[in-house]
């Protein structure tokens, strides 16, 4: 063999290497800062997941030291192909922080007359974005919003964020936003709620009611999914990486999975359960329905020019249990990591919840990169096991909880965790670095710019 180690993913996936004083995954994920020490082309032995011993011959890469100088983007990029970088990444998210500071007068002086990137690249730390890759195109079907008794908008054959058109929320006005959907079917009701503290914290409005509230909702919806499809939608993505530039990067993402869409999106937690008991076939439709449109998107986002897709699933251990996650999650997040191994990309999910209860089954399910990584003190998952479970197998993004950037962590409790971060990292650099999930309204930005330092100093 003669392919580098990421396009023999489908021949390490899920192997272990077996080479004398380093490990393969290491040479890779680590950014080269430990190559592994063989002749090129040489031979390596692998243990399968059975046991079992496998040969194959391999080209391996000695990395040359690296000059000072890569931009946040081509690190990031780097890490997410396996090569090496100059320093470990780090990005996020600070526009829910921009707009509630901005919001609440609580700006520090020193940004209020910055835009966001600007403010980014003050403080050391790259803009991590999202763009939708594609909107669904909902055919034969008349949409109407009113807000507060007031009809707001009206449209027929509309391309939006189904089954979830916060789009259609009324901005910076507390109350209740009703979107309803008609169709030769029957119509179905779509609730968001806005409140004072929403909107002064710059949070996303509360679905209030989904979209399978009641038995006629389904034939509805059904109808919609029917005869809809995606379509692509790559302005979003441009827009993004026109504005970042090189100090950060866009992930093309979309939607979530079937099953997690079916419990956030369409019918709830509760009901979702509910309706594996009581109404499996209903479930097997939307799972086999949401599928084919699942698919149909990630076409569209691996046809963007970035290495990753990303579905956004917001796991929660808690609510989507090992057994869900194993039975209704692992078979499609396999299907699709094919698909995005196959076009030589990485595939993302966006997994900010409490992942203790399904930290072991992460690395069967094929995804490459847990983004927005959220650990102990935010969730119960300490990040020491989650190091253990995933290393050389799956990316974190993330890592480092927005909880400790606030005010009521002492300055002690803050620099004490970061240092423990970075002896369990012990050298490495496979991984991402940002705030899980994001910052928020109460960070502290003296804490941003201490970790942007503490890399600094890792630089060479």
């Amino acid at each position: 063999m003669t392919k580098s180690i990421l396009e023999n993913r489908s021949v390490c996936q899920g192997l272990r290497a077996i080479v004398p004083g380093a490990h393969l995954a290491d040479a890779v994920r680590d950014g080269g800062k430990r190559p592994v020490s063989l002749p090129l082309s040489a031979g390596l032995r692998c243990m399968g997941p059975a046991g079992n011993a496998i040969d194959f011959g391999i080209r391996l890469w000695f990395f040359a030291p690296m000059s000072n100088g890569m931009t946040e983007r081509e690190r990031i990029a780097a890490i997410l192909r396996g090569e090496p970088c100059d320093r470990i990444p780090w990005a996020t998210r600070l526009d829910i922080w921009h707009a509630a500071a901005t919001r609440s007068g609580s700006m520090p002086e020193k940004y209020e007359k910055m835009d966001l990137m600007d403010i980014h690249r003050d403080l050391g730390i790259g803009r991590q974005s999202y763009a939708l890759a594609a909107l669904m195109k909902l055919r034969g079907v008349d949409v109407s919003v009113e807000f507060e008794g007031d009809i707001i908008r009206r449209e027929t054959d509309p391309m939006l964020n189904f089954p979830v058109p916060r789009e259609y929320v009324a901005s910076g006005k507390p109350g209740d936003t009703r979107v309803l959907f008609s169709t030769p079917a029957g119509r179905a009701l779509v609730v968001f709620r806005t409140t004072e503290t929403s909107i002064r914290e710059a949070e996303m409005p509360f679905l209030m009611r989904p979209i399978l509230k009641d038995d006629d909702d389904f034939d509805v919806v059904r109808w919609i999914l029917d005869h809809a499809e995606y379509v692509p939608f790559d302005k979003p993505y441009h827009r993004a990486e026109s504005a970042i530039g090189d100090f950060g990067f866009t992930i093309p993402v979309v939607g979530r999975i079937p099953f997690q869409s079916v419990m956030l999106d369409y019918m709830g937690e509760t009901e979702t359960i509910y309706a594996l008991s009581d109404r499996p076939q209903r479930i097997l439709y939307l799972l086999d329905a949401l599928k084919r449109h699942a698919l149909h998107i990630l076409e569209i986002g691996m046809a963007l020019p970035s290495p990753m897709v990303e579905y956004t699933d917001n796991f929660e251990g808690m609510v989507t249990s090992p057994d869900l996650f194993r039975t209704y999650c692992i078979p499609f997040m396999q299907e699709a990591a094919d698909r995005v191994h196959g076009r030589g990309k990485v595939l993302g999910s966006h997994m900010d919840g409490n992942m203790k209860p399904l930290v072991h089954l992460v690395p069967e399910s094929g995804i490459d990169v847990v983004e927005s990584f959220s650990p102990a003190p935010l969730t119960p998952l300490p990040f020491s096991d989650a190091w253990r479970e995933w290393r050389n197998q799956v990316l974190m993004w993330g890592v480092i909880p927005s909880t400790i950037f606030e005010p009521h962590v002492h300055q002690d409790s803050f620099e004490l965790w970061i240092e423990t971060l970075f002896d369990c990292l012990d050298g490495s650099r496979g991984i991402i670095l940002g705030i899980g999930d994001q910052a928020i309204g109460p960070t502290l930005t003296e804490r941003i710019r201490y970790v942007s330092d503490r890399l600094d100093r890792q630089t060479g």
